[in-house]
């Protein structure tokens, strides 16, 4: 299911930005809680990268789907969700960065 509009010739999947928001939303949460906990483990290592690899491939694969949808209605594409899908791996990669710091053992 998708909408266009034939006067930007631009096309957005009904689902895929609330996903977008949704994923960047979680892992924003994921990052005040790694940086919140002291010596309680609310996060373990574990969660931070089931969490990573999760959205990253679900936010990949919306995207990835949504090209195919675009490039077989001959449209343009989506620029606010690829910037949102890099917003997402940014994420990711921060969320891993600052555990491993954190819970380094000196």
């Amino acid at each position: 299911m998708y909408i266009w509009s034939n006067s930007e010739g631009a096309i957005s999947l009904l689902y895929s930005r609330p996903l977008f928001i949704f994923f960047i939303v979680v892992l924003f949460a994921l990052f005040i809680t790694i940086l919140m906990q002291n010596k309680k483990q609310l996060v373990t290592g574990l969660h931070v990268i089931t969490i990573a690899i999760i959205s990253l491939f679900i936010s990949g694969l919306i995207l990835f789907l949504e090209g195919i949808i675009v490039d077989d209605l001959n449209l343009s594409g989506d620029t606010i969700s690829t910037y949102m899908f890099l917003i997402i791996v940014a994420l990711c990669l921060i969320n891993s960065v600052t555990y491993s710091f954190k819970n380094r053992k000196l």
